[in-house]
């Protein structure tokens, strides 16, 4: 700890050195051109200080990369580029020198090398200390659409929340992404690697990267939520993680870290379900049944059947081809019946308010698949076939007020399990019936009271 703690403040000193060589051998390739007049042996000392400087330059470069905060690619191409330009200072030197004899060509040839590594070495140097694409951010857009490479966040905009799984489909990505390029099971800087779970439970020499439900434990959370001045800031090099990518990864940390739960089963906030909107297109907001219908729509020529049997319709949207329909009479014809059963899956809203009702009509309404509201307020109903409409699993609301709706009722509803809203005033059952039953309805407004 000691000796790492000693190389790192050394190696800091790398970035004012550095200078110095950079300085040398742009005077060196200056005092080359032909139309400088220069002493020979003036430039083989500047070739010779560049060569000095770039060892220590090198040296210092060493052990700064010890504390394990870049990029192993990009820290490798900065490496090996910089000590390449070692050897290059040390044959201008060389090549000048009068104690060796070099071809006038291959100083000529040497110049063209030093410049064309240069610029690499300074290149992956500034990208090591700046990210990734500080030399073109600024370029004009001619230039850099072509040479920024944009990263952009995979879409699961037409994927179902049961395929899409947190850990895999979002938090492993952004690792990737910042994360295992230091943290891989060859590079496993300070013993850490992210690149797979048992890495990340297990942790590393300082601890386990992930806790459950723990942020102030987890390693990981704590790294990246630093301030960027820190000396254990992460990631140290590159785009650190963006506001949203921490608040995405504090949630799942919180939730429980969980591996193989889908997003279906999750629970979200509203500020979470924000996020996953604008970031991955997907919308976790909970929809009414009927937003999740796709059908293909209805001809002219079958709406205008409605139109002919007093049955007014709208759609619900541009987009969607379910109906919102309401009956504009008094007694229900076998004509009726007919148009309402031939389109029963597109009927998702159905008003039969003040209607006389009998057990064909409760049938025909039972094979309305995506009938999500049903009105029969004022109705005469067969109370004892009521038992028929058992089989709308997505009706969320029913309204029954001033029928003869009895006890019954209730066996009924319960077997509704998307049921929201149950509208009992003015029938049979009392205040008190109504009351008693609420506690067998946790997630169902029985809405009653007038006698």
């Amino acid at each position: 700890m000691i000796f790492l703690e000693l190389s790192t403040f050394i190696g800091r000193l790398h970035p004012l050195v550095v200078h110095l060589p950079i300085g040398f051998l742009v005077l060196a390739l200056i005092f080359d051109l032909p139309l400088v007049k220069k002493r020979n042996s003036a430039v083989s000392l500047i070739w010779f200080f560049a060569s000095i400087f770039s060892i220590v330059a090198v040296v210092l470069g060493l052990l700064l990369a010890q504390n394990g905060h870049y990029i192993e690619q990009q820290l490798s191409l900065h490496q090996w580029s910089g000590i390449i330009l070692v050897f290059l200072c040390f044959i201008g030197w060389m090549s000048r020198s009068p104690f060796f004899r070099f071809p006038d060509f291959i100083r000529k040839v040497n110049n063209g090398i030093v410049i064309l590594t240069l610029i690499i070495v300074g290149h992956y140097g500034g990208t090591l200390t700046h990210g990734e694409n500080y030399l073109f951010v600024y370029a004009p857009e001619w230039l850099s659409s072509k040479l920024i490479k944009e990263k952009t966040d995979p879409k699961f905009a037409d994927v179902s929340l049961d395929s899409v799984y947190v850990y895999q489909d979002m938090i492993q990505p952004l690792f990737n992404a910042k994360c295992v390029s230091c943290h891989n099971n060859e590079a496993k800087r300070g013993g850490l690697d992210m690149t797979n779970v048992k890495g990340l439970f297990k942790g590393g020499n300082s601890g386990a990267a992930i806790v459950q439900k723990n942020l102030a434990k987890s390693l990981i959370y704590n790294r990246i939520t630093k301030v960027q001045s820190d000396v254990k800031f992460m990631p140290p090099a590159g785009i650190p993680m963006t506001y949203s990518e921490i608040q995405l990864i504090e949630w799942w940390i919180q939730a429980g870290a969980s591996i193989e739960t889908p997003l279906s089963k999750q629970t979200l906030n509203s500020e979470i379900q924000t996020l996953l909107l604008k970031k991955y297109a997907l919308d976790t907001e909970e929809k009414p049944w009927f937003k999740k219908v796709i059908l293909t729509p209805l001809q002219e020529s079958e709406l205008a059947r409605f139109d002919q049997n007093k049955l007014e319709w709208r759609k619900l949207a541009l987009d969607n081809p379910l109906l919102d329909v309401r009956f504009q009479g008094k007694e229900i014809s076998k004509e009726v019946l007919s148009v309402l059963e031939q389109n029963a899956p597109y009927i998702t809203w159905l008003n039969l308010s003040g209607t006389i009702l009998e057990k064909d009509a409760l049938k025909v309404i039972a094979k309305m698949e995506n009938l999500t509201r049903l009105y029969l307020q004022k109705s005469s109903l067969p109370i004892g076939d009521l038992s028929l409409l058992e089989s709308l699993s997505h009706l969320e609301i029913l309204n029954l007020h001033s029928t003869s709706a009895n006890q019954k009722v209730f066996e009924v509803a319960k077997q509704l399990p998307a049921l929201k809203k149950l509208y009992l005033w003015n029938t049979k059952l009392s205040n008190d019936q109504i009351e008693a039953q609420k506690s067998f309805f946790p997630n169902t407004d029985l809405i009653g009271g007038l006698e």
